[in-house]
Parts: C-alpha cells; sequence; structure tokens
C-alpha cells in the first residue's frame, strides 16, 4: 500500500478508476452468465449460428 502513496494524486486517481472499471467489468460478466439474469434488452441476435 505504500506504493500507491508514492504516486501522484492524478496517478492515484487513474488507479482506482482502474480498479473500480476492473470490477464493473467483472461484475458485467457475471450477471451476463447467470442463468437467473435476464438482460432487459439483449441485442444480440438469438437466430441459430450459421
Amino acid at each position: 500500500m505504500n506504493y500507491l502513496q508514492n504516486l501522484s494524486p492524478i496517478n492515484q486517481l487513474l488507479v482506482l478508476v482502474a480498479f473500480i472499471g476492473l470490477l464493473f467489468g467483472f461484475l458485467v460478466v457475471y450477471l451476463d452468465n447467470s442463468k437467473d439474469y435476464v438482460l432487459k434488452r439483449d441485442w444480440r441476435d438469438k437466430k441459430t449460428k450459421q
């Protein structure tokens, strides 16, 4: 944690935003793969693959 404190405030902010983005990405992937959660508007083509 000492490494993050040595960074400049702008770099600390970038690290925080990147970390939150990763968490959000994992949440989206988890919910997309979950069988109990259905996306409200699923834009992907549900037709048979050709």
